[in-house]
């Protein structure tokens, strides 16, 4: 602002100059006065600072009184009612400017807006402004306001603190929210850099005006966890209402905010939030917040030969002068008291530099030269105030680069007491030095908003002598009977006393949410000094990050009943499968088996017995073998279904494949196709299978695969669902490689025509009459219960894919089924024919020679007696046509003859 707009705006505010200018009474004295301005909030300011008045007028009493301080000047302030807006400020300021006297320095504003207008103004008229209540960091900015200084500690600083709470519970990943004004703003800027030089992640900076409800949420997507706050005090209440609403509050969040609320700020009556004063007190349980020391420590004597306690009692005792009366009690009140003597104590230093100084014009000057336009002077003070270091009433008080620096207070709000009651599980207590009947102890408590304490439990009354809290008192009964119940504390024993008695008592009352100090941060030597615990919530420091969900993996398998039970029941179909081979062996030359070709019902039970040892590996898995172990089960169940299938099914097959070849080749030949050629068709069969898996195993040997099932949150979790802390990941393994469904697909297809080969067969074979012979009809009847089963099978497979136990059961209990249904249809019916006809079932046709039956040969003779007959049928009809006819030619042609050609000797017939 350039030097003739200040001039205008000093003329203009002239005119509207404040009428309530107070200079402090003076009395009579042969010292030289000297004046500061003095710049307060006062009654009815948007922020009441009228405390800081008195503070500061009792600095300048005491400085006063010294001899040893200014001996030679006497300090006077002017007293200005700067509000707490620039506005009001910037009027105080130019009415001091024009009105003398001359104002040496200035004390104040105490809020950040007005502080940047006054020193930003201040600056060009030479004076210094010495400041007790802003914060903004941007008034540390040499640029814009070079003549600042204050006593209360910048935001900045506490951001230093904040950031050393970070790296003291290793929190990497914090959020910030602030209300959008300038104050906030450049603090939080402070804090992103100073977050970014100590790579902590910033997961997200929002502002808000008005409603803080969408940035909130917000910060709930982005998993804040740790989150910064600066706003006013109303604004505050919202914030917090809002993250209550959307679960950012209570268990595993840290919030912290800043100090300088009221106290029960939360609890405060407030139409703009929706949340009730329970819910805002669950909001804000547990906050951090950071403040500069207000008081030093009591031992200390400070600059004033007082210490911090002696501070409050005058403070307190001056609040009750006439003058003061209107005025509030302002805990910030000795950082005023403060700001006085860091002028005085400079100033006081400048007065003997100033005995032997010569400035530039060659002349010397005392402090009461000091006019508007004095640089030399003015910037001597700059520089000696920069210099200056004392202990003042909030503890070490000294300056860097204008920003005070000393300690800080780092507070929890936590469930305590009010100083002079002790703390125990939620509860205060406190012991009065004086004896009462039990009606006046009642009362006595009463007047302290507790009651007459039970004293219960051993741990309390421990606690209560470990804090020299007990002596040798009684418990006082709270009954109205004229004896009471008391308690002999040494003894611990119950005794009965007269209710008139005077005896001692405690009183008790529920523990308040306080602002507890946990801990002293010293900022320029970097050392935390921790004075209490802070308080989490369940003992456990609060994460940065929701963590990731301990993922416990649970193996799907089935219990031993249910494999023991489907071992048990392939051994069932085992025994009976062993039970047919051992009667095919017993009888393999009684006539009906060895028709039906022993040793490839031989190759058919062994089929089964395959399939049975497949049922008992498929219900093997990593629960009951290694990993290796299992991998070795994964290749032979593939080895044991498919060879199983193909015996079973191809030796079938094959005996039908004979009865076919000789019912349906019509040839004057005797046809013979022996056993050793069906164990050729068979083997051949055998060795597609052996080709497939071998090159499968090769190509793409099984191997041992995980599957992941559905998650299932852990029962615990449920109960609080604001976090999920474990989640149980189901999962079973399972036999499986890269190209399994090619090669899978390549069996399925394989296996697939074979079927259809033999239902084929069955059904061109289905009229052969020598059961013996002709398995067509067990045939049809176990294909069809392989083809529905499987496709009823493979359907409900995959809709259980999922659960190995009830996989198991069905699919084991479909392959037992069909496996035992097949032997069942095949080797019953013989079994029943052996024991019906021991010597064989007789047929029709059997060989003319040998004393043995050629099951072929059978088959051969009974198909030539078949056409022999039809022939004859033939014959018998032509010949009953060409007597009826008398027709030669009628008959040649009905019996497909050549009649003898006297010609042609030669000439041949045919066969008839």
């Amino acid at each position: 602002m350039s030097l003739p707009l200040q001039v205008s705006l000093a003329f203009l505010c002239i005119i509207y100059a404040s009428s309530d200018v107070n200079t402090t009474s003076t009395t009579m004295s042969t010292k030289t006065p000297l004046y500061l301005g003095g710049y307060f909030p006062m009654p009815g300011s948007s922020y009441d600072g009228s405390g800081f008045v008195p503070a500061t007028q009792m600095a300048l009493d005491h400085i006063n009184e010294r001899d040893d301080i200014l001996p030679e000047y006497e300090l006077k302030m002017i007293v200005n009612n700067s509000g707490c807006a620039p506005g009001p400020a910037m009027r105080a300021l130019f009415d001091q400017l024009i009105r003398k006297p001359i104002k040496i320095m200035t004390i104040g504003p105490c809020c950040s807006e007005p502080s940047k207008a006054v020193s930003g103004v201040g600056y060009h008229w030479n004076l210094i402004t010495m400041n007790y209540g802003a914060v903004s960091p941007t008034l540390s900015n040499r640029n814009l306001y070079p003549y600042f200084y204050r006593t209360y500690m910048s935001a900045a600083e506490f951001n230093l603190v904040q950031v050393r709470l970070m790296r003291e519970y290793g929190w990497q990943r914090v959020a910030s929210i602030h209300e959008l004004w300038e104050v906030f703003s450049s603090t939080v800027d402070n804090l992103l850099t100073l977050l970014k030089e100590d790579n902590i992640t910033i997961i997200g900076a929002e502002s808000f005006q008005e409603n803080p409800s969408n940035q909130v949420k917000v910060l709930k997507i982005k998993d804040a966890k740790i989150v910064v706050l600066n706003t006013y005090e109303g604004m505050a209440r919202r914030v917090f209402c809002e993250a209550y609403k959307a679960g950012l509050t209570g268990k595993g969040y840290v919030w912290m905010i800043i100090a300088w609320y009221t106290e029960g700020w939360w609890a405060k009556q407030d139409d703009s939030i929706d949340c009730t004063p329970a819910e805002m007190t669950e909001a804000v349980r547990g906050y951090l917040c950071i403040d500069s020391t207000l008081l030093g420590d009591p031992k200390d004597n400070t600059i004033a030969n007082i210490n911090s306690g002696d501070f409050l009692a005058f403070y307190e005792e001056r609040l009750q002068w006439p003058e003061y009366r209107d005025f509030t009690n302002n805990v910030y009140a000795p950082f005023g008291y403060d700001a006085a003597w860091a002028v005085a104590l400079t100033l006081n230093k400048s007065a003997e530099i100033l005995k032997t100084k010569r400035f530039a014009d060659n002349t010397i000057r005392r402090l009461e030269d000091f006019n508007y336009d004095d640089v030399e002077m003015g910037r001597m003070f700059f520089d000696l105030l920069a210099e200056t270091e004392f202990i003042g009433a909030t503890g070490p008080v000294s300056f860097r680069t204008g920003d005070r620096v000393g300690i800080t207070q780092i507070f929890q709000l936590q469930d305590n007491c009010r100083p002079g009651w002790q703390y125990f599980d939620g509860a205060c207590y406190v012991t009065p030095s004086l004896a009462l009947e039990h009606q006046m102890a009642a009362n006595y408590c009463q007047s302290l908003d507790a009651y007459v304490s039970p004293l219960q439990g051993e741990e309390l009354l421990e606690h209560l002598r470990n804090e020299d809290v007990l002596g040798p008192l009684f418990w006082l009964g709270d009954d109205d009977s004229a004896t009471c119940q008391s308690m002999d504390v040494m003894s611990q024993t119950m005794v009965e006393k007269n209710c008139f008695e005077e005896i001692n008592f405690v009183c008790e009352k529920q523990a308040e949410l306080l602002q507890h100090l946990v801990a002293l941060y010293d900022v320029k030597n970097d050392i935390m000094d921790w004075k209490d615990s802070v308080i989490w919530p369940d003992g456990e420091v609060p994460l940065d990050h929701t963590p990731p969900p301990v993922i416990v993996h649970v193996m799907k398998y089935s219990s031993p009943i249910t494999f023991y039970s489907m071992c048990a029941l392939s051994g069932v179909g085992l025994i009976l499968a062993l039970a047919f081979l051992g009667f095919n062996i017993k009888f393999k030359d009684q006539r009906t088996i060895k028709m039906s070709s022993p040793y490839l019902n031989n190759l058919i039970i062994l089929g089964g017995i395959l399939i049975y040892f497949w049922v008992v590996t498929f219900g093997l898995d990593t629960h009951l073998l290694s990993k290796e172990a299992f991998k070795v089960i994964c290749h032979i169940r593939n080895w044991l279904l498919c060879l199983g299938f193909v015996l079973s099914f191809g030796a079938m097959f094959s005996k039908t494949w004979r009865v076919y070849r000789v019912v349906t080749l019509k040839t004057p030949q005797r046809i013979v196709i022996s056993d050793r050629q069906l164990f050729a068709m068979v083997a051949i069969l055998v060795a597609v299978d052996v080709v497939i898996l071998t090159v499968w195993e090769i190509v793409d040997p099984m191997k041992v695969a995980t599957y992941d099932l559905q998650p299932e949150i852990a029962l615990s979790d449920l109960e609080d669902s604001s976090e999920v802390r474990e989640i149980i990941q189901p999962y079973f393994n399972y036999c499986s490689c890269n190209n399994m469904l090619y090669f899978f697909s390549a069996l399925c297809v394989y296996k697939g025509l074979l079927l259809i080969f033999g239902t084929f067969l069955a059904w061109e074979t289905r009229k052969v009459a020598i059961p013996a012979l002709n398995d067509s009809k067990y045939i049809g009847m176990s294909v069809y219960n392989v083809v529905i089963l499987s496709s009823i099978g493979a359907a409900v497979s995959l809709i259980i894919y999922d659960d190995p136990p009830l996989l198991f059961i069905f699919t084991g209990t479909l392959v037992i089924f069909c496996t035992t249904v097949t032997l069942i249809v095949i080797f019953v019916p013989k079994v029943i024919s052996v024991y019906k006809y021991p010597e064989g079932k007789p047929v029709t046709t059997m060989a003319s020679q040998g004393g043995s039956i050629d099951p072929k040969q059978t088959l051969h003779d009974a198909e030539e007696k078949r056409r022999l007959r039809e022939k004859m049928v033939k014959l018998e009809e032509a010949i009953r046509k060409a007597v009826n006819s008398g027709s030669l030619e009628c008959l040649k042609e009905s019996m497909g003859a050549t009649v003898i050609d006297p010609e042609n000797t030669n000439s041949t017939t045919d066969r008839v």
